[in-house]
């Protein structure tokens, strides 16, 4: 076999292996209703509850809305309530923090176990804080709009998630132990260019459709522009589940809904101890652009 066959070899069988529920969504133009699955409008929030707001006291904006009983194909989410994400309207960075993705004073993950159904959208609504004055958001102008579930499905691991590194050598060196490796691009390196990003980048591959299909989805593994901060960093590695992920959604001849920076994705993550307990408390927002 050639270094090309091996390492396709490889990454059949750890995406064979190494999978994880997801659930994909898409976003389509229309008012989902206060209590609805959408990204924008105006959120859900209990009768004594403030709006969230950043460190500065500016109110967030609310980025996505989930009603959970849609979640059931995601065995570790919850399964009832309402989860919320938030994200900052003042600056360029959309609330994230570079030093810290965890601290959330420039976004918000909310879990309403029980929801009060007579809390009305008017009275939410008075609560919410001024808008900064000139807001930087990725919604567009189109938004809100309606999330529309499909099919949850198994998903392979891919070349982006953060521990595909340590399991391409972990499954090489089983595949192959007469030349075991000690780094991914020990293989990698010595192989075409293009045949590298069609195995690295899943986003590209024909079953996600191409690059232009917005990528939204909860659970499964995470699509970037750029890379992983969970590898850059030591501060992330428990951090092992996707618990949302919202992609540019600007096709050509269809609405805008969602744009960052440029034509980038977002995307937050928890641990999945901590998701099973219903811990929202930390969670590492992300996003990049190209």
């Amino acid at each position: 076999m050639t270094k090309t066959e091996q390492a396709r070899l490889v990454v059949e069988r750890m995406q064979g292996e190494w999978v994880k529920p997801r659930l994909p969504f898409t976003l389509e133009a229309g008012e989902p209703g206060f209590l609805g699955n959408k990204v924008g409008g105006i959120p859900y929030l209990p009768r004594d509850m403030a709006w969230p707001t950043d460190r500065r006291g500016k109110g967030l904006t609310l980025l996505a809305q989930i009603n959970c009983a849609w979640l059931k194909g995601l065995p570790e989410f919850p399964h009832a309530g309402l989860l919320q994400f938030f994200i900052g309207g003042s600056g360029n960075l959309y609330g994230m923090d570079f030093d810290d993705q965890t601290i959330p004073d420039g976004f918000r993950v909310l879990y309403h176990e029980q929801v009060d159904a007579s809390v009305t959208l008017e009275q939410v609504q008075a609560k919410r804080p001024p808008d900064p004055e000139e807001p930087d958001l990725p919604l567009m102008e189109d938004t809100p709009c309606r999330i529309r579930f499909g099919a949850a499905e198994e998903q392979g691991i891919t070349g982006m998630d953060f521990a595909a590194p340590f399991t391409f050598v972990q499954v090489w060196n089983a595949s192959f132990p007469g030349e075991p490796i000690q780094d991914m691009w020990d293989v990698l390196g010595d192989i075409d260019e293009d045949v590298v990003e069609e195995l690295l980048n899943p986003h590209n591959a024909e079953s996600y459709e191409g690059p232009d299909i917005p990528w939204h989805q909860l659970g499964g593994y995470p699509y970037f522009t750029q890379t992983d901060p969970r590898e850059r960093s030591g501060l992330y590695g428990d951090l092992d589940t996707v618990l949302f992920q919202l992609d540019s959604d600007s096709q050509p001849n269809k609405r805008d809904f969602v744009l960052w920076g440029d034509c980038g994705v977002g995307n937050f993550f928890i641990n999945h101890e901590a998701l099973k307990r219903r811990d929202f408390s930390r969670v590492a927002y992300n996003w990049d652009c190209c």
